[in-house]
């Protein structure tokens, strides 16, 4: 069977020297979208974020989404890699970012910023869960383009053959998995459900139990990172921290949200 050989080209803008690869263009672009969002919802559903407060509360969270990415990848997935090459630490445009650090560091920066201003960092939460999934789906569109976060072994008609592997062997395209699941029918699910952002909680717990559980799926069909492997029962890194995820989704469920119905 003829596969499908994978030759996108990562760069989506080009000035000269200036490069500027799909990935990051997805973490610009997203910023601004969750912000519309963030500024639509607000109207639709009659909340008290202001202008500023929704910029303030995305800059600092932007700001903590990445140092958390590339600090819990550091730490979790490749220790030993960058303790011996710690000039690599910063260089982020190579790649190694982790969701979930980067979901840890934007949750610390809301918190920070909720204690400054006095309001409830689950009304924010609520607010940026109910947009994100859209720009994760996204982002999993962009690691497809850099032919990266390949799937495992199969013989499926849609393989795909990644010769950043330098194995010739057909994958399954995970990413593209991931971005329907996490990304595109999450965000749906949550859209469809904003009008629960007045219960505070909810949506933050809808999304904590909603991408762990359809991660938890996906990475059935993702390879594991080899420095690492496969884990306790044979899951995977990603499947681990997404059991995590789902447990908090159902505390937060089970203390702010159910309690209070």
């Amino acid at each position: 069977m003829s596969y499908y050989i994978h030759s996108i080209d990562p760069i989506a803008l080009s000035f000269g020297d200036f490069k500027l690869p799909w990935y990051w263009l997805v973490y610009i672009l997203g910023f601004y979208f969750v912000y519309g969002a963030s500024r639509f919802l607000c109207r639709e559903q009659k909340l008290d974020f202001t202008k500023n407060d929704i910029i303030d509360y995305l800059l600092w969270s932007w700001v903590g989404m990445i140092l958390g990415a590339r600090v819990f990848y550091i730490l979790a997935y490749n220790f030993q890699y960058f303790l011996d090459n710690p000039e690599e630490s910063i260089r982020i445009w190579n790649g190694g970012m982790s969701f979930h650090g980067g979901m840890i560091g934007g949750v610390i920066a809301l918190f920070a910023v909720s204690r400054f201003k006095g309001q409830q960092l689950l009304r924010i939460t609520d607010l940026i869960a109910t947009s994100i999934p859209l720009v994760l789906g996204f982002g999993r569109i962009a690691n497809f383009i850099n032919g990266e976060l390949a799937g495992r072994p199969t013989n499926v008609p849609w393989a795909v053959i990644f010769p950043r592997y330098q194995d010739h062997i057909p994958r399954h395209p995970s990413q593209l998995y991931q971005a329907a699941l996490e990304g595109f029918l999450l965000f749906a699910i949550l859209y469809l459900s904003r009008s629960r952002l007045k219960q505070a909680g909810f949506q933050s717990a809808l999304f904590l139990l909603g991408y762990g559980l359809l991660r938890l799926a996906a990475e059935f069909f993702r390879n594991p990172d080899p420095q690492i492997g496969f884990l306790f029962g044979g899951m995977t890194m990603g499947q681990l921290l997404c059991l995590g995820m789902i447990a908090l989704g159902v505390v937060i469920l089970r203390k702010f949200t159910l309690r209070k119905s």
